[in-house]
């Protein structure tokens, strides 16, 4: 059996540890799904950064409807599970408990820990928040 790992917007980075959590064979994919971006409110600039940052990333890009291409995706390479990065983005959460097969979310070490972290859906936002917290001795306020 293989595992397949779904790279999403928030672990974009070839040093994740999402990268080297299996033992198995596993091809790792980002699915293009625009419906979801819409949702999301991903304007043209965000979509540009999201493609030449998956440009420079070992990742095969699938455009469509995230749940059925990781379905077709898991099926096609006869994957075990799914491995992702874990993320406070509720519509990732709920797409990640759609699917009918093993989800396995791998965690990264935080840049900062504070609380409440919801409702900060643009960079600005987190960064106002998370200046406060990033600069203490033990990056807790």
């Amino acid at each position: 059996m293989s595992d397949l790992i779904w790279l999403h917007e928030e672990a974009l980075r070839a040093s994740h540890p999402l990268f080297s959590a299996s033992s198995a064979p596993t091809q790792s994919v980002f699915i293009w799904d625009d419906a979801y971006m819409a949702a999301m409110g991903y304007g043209l600039k965000r979509r540009v950064f999201l493609y030449e940052t998956l440009l420079e990333l070992p990742v095969d890009i699938y455009a469509g409807d995230t749940i059925e291409t990781l379905k077709a995706l898991a099926e096609t390479s006869q994957a075990s599970r799914l491995l992702t990065a874990t993320t406070p983005n509720p519509q990732l959460n709920d797409i990640m408990g759609a699917l009918p097969l093993e989800v396995t979310r791998v965690a990264e070490d935080a840049f900062v820990e504070m609380p409440n972290p919801e409702g900060l859906r643009r960079f600005f936002k987190y960064w106002n928040k998370a200046k406060k917290f990033a600069f203490q001795p033990n990056g807790t306020r």
